[in-house]
């Protein structure tokens, strides 16, 4: 006991209550990859981070109702693919290694999960994991169905490798008709929004255990990859097609989740930008940057939007397409360059690059203008998206440093200003053109008669 004069504290105890609540291990593992959105980053925007439909995972697991019908679809699909297998779920089960499998998983969560036993766990990632792999299967046979249905090329169904009457037959297993999914056309753009939040990923390495344990038995094509099959889902809207079409240029090693391996179609193609160790990020705005003489042009259309390049007088930006799901996915992009220590800082760059250029909707309506957005929103929404998209990230290796400071550069020269201004002012259109001809011309020719005039005058014949 000691005593401080009015109260007796109990060293002992206090001791016990310290020592019980230490720890011999770190909480969170060396190889954690998926987190919690720290709050300075989702205070900005919410419901950017919220799923909508579906608990994909345990952070989001003890929701209550919200995600009722999905989990009743979940066991739904469970069932169905058990039953295509022609396996018990115990012998699913067993061909996992359960103990490694949840040992593993548990450690990619950056949260010490103490309110979920190791069965709970399990289950979770079964079920989870199942449910996404019948998902991507159950959405490329109704696709194949759509597009085989209305095209017309009779060697479509050589190309894809698969008929119209074997689309059919799977169709009627999988029980497409009735499945809630499909039946609401709204429903997969809301999983798609769901599957790519940081806080709802599932381990890349439980997809595929268990998409491997289905390799052959009950696939409708056992050619296609995982990755492939993923893409397929995630392409079936139009905003995030773009970025889906990059895909065999990025890694296909060691990837994390779902959610990293869009980040790598998007990222991965990226040619690193003329050098990086230049730390300028500041930037003129669009409207700006015109008038001072820059051109806009429209990258290609088949690049990676990240390809920004600036080459004698020209800005060449690929085009990004704003939709609903745009900044959500952006936004958890970030959070997860933000939070996982291996990520460089590239989609933030790229953030505080947009952000310079358009700092009103009149950047944004001039973007628009050149077909560098495909804004499928408002001009002001266009702008409130990038205003503050990476406002409290630590920015790390600025991948546009040069980029910035050749444009910065080109900015300061008067003539580059003049010239801008000769070609706004008086060269574009047609009309102009032809005034500013006419008055060269004219000018040139009242001059010629003023000094024949004068040389008539001093030196008569």
């Amino acid at each position: 006991m000691a005593n401080d004069g009015s109260r007796t504290i109990d060293v002992e105890a206090l001791e016990k209550s310290i020592d019980e609540k230490l720890r011999s291990d770190s909480p969170l593992s060396a190889k954690c990859c998926i987190f919690k959105v720290p709050e300075v980053l989702r205070r900005h925007k919410p419901e950017a981070y919220q799923p909508d439909v579906v608990s994909i995972g345990p952070f989001h697991h003890q929701s209550g109702k919200k995600f009722e019908h999905m989990e009743n679809v979940k066991h739904w699909y469970l069932k169905n693919l058990l039953s295509r297998l022609g396996v018990s779920l115990k012998t699913l089960i067993e061909r996992i290694d359960v103990v490694e499998f949840g040992r593993e998983a548990r450690g990619l969560y950056a949260d010490p999960l103490n309110e979920l036993n190791q069965n709970d766990f399990i289950e979770m990632m079964i079920l989870d994991g199942c449910f996404l792999l019948e998902l991507f299967w159950r959405c490329q046979i109704n696709n194949l169905k759509l597009f085989l249905t209305t095209i017309e090329d009779v060697n479509a169904e050589v190309e894809l490798g698969i008929g119209m009457q074997q689309v059919d037959a799977w169709n009627q297993i999988l029980d497409i008709d009735n499945d809630s999914i499909f039946n609401m056309h709204c429903m997969v753009q809301y999983l798609c929004h769901d599957l790519l939040l940081l806080e709802n990923q599932l381990p890349w390495f439980v997809l595929e255990r268990l998409y491997s344990l289905t390799i052959g038995l009950g696939k409708p094509n056992p050619q296609t990859s995982l990755i492939h099959l993923v893409l397929s889902f995630f392409s079936t809207v139009s905003s995030l097609a773009q970025h889906c079409a990059c895909y065999s240029s990025c890694s296909q090693n060691n990837i994390l989740h779902i959610l990293d391996l869009i980040r790598r179609t998007i990222v991965d193609p990226f040619e690193e930008c003329k050098s990086s160790t230049n730390t300028e990020t500041n930037l003129l705005s669009a409207t700006i940057l015109s008038e001072a003489g820059v051109e806009f042009k429209q990258g290609s259309i088949d690049g990676n939007i990240m390809n920004i390049d600036f080459k004698n007088g020209v800005l060449t930006i690929p085009k990004l397409a704003i939709a609903e799901l745009t900044e959500p996915l952006f936004r958890n992009l970030i959070a997860f360059e933000q939070c996982y220590h291996h990520c460089e800082h590239k989609v933030t760059s790229y953030a505080l690059l947009m952000s310079n250029l358009i700092a009103s909707s009149k950047d944004a309506h001039f973007l628009r203008k050149k077909e560098i957005l495909s804004n499928w929103l408002s001009a002001e929404d266009a702008f409130s998206f990038f205003d503050k998209l990476y406002s409290d990230t630590l920015l790390r290796d600025f991948c546009y440093g040069g980029l910035c400071a050749e444009v910065n550069e080109y900015h300061k020269h008067r003539r580059n200003k003049w010239r801008a201004k000769l070609k706004r002012d008086h060269c574009s259109n047609p009309w102009k053109i032809i005034s500013l001809v006419a008055a060269f011309i004219l000018l040139v020719l009242t001059t010629l008669q003023t000094a024949f005039t004068i040389q008539q005058y001093y030196f008569p014949r």
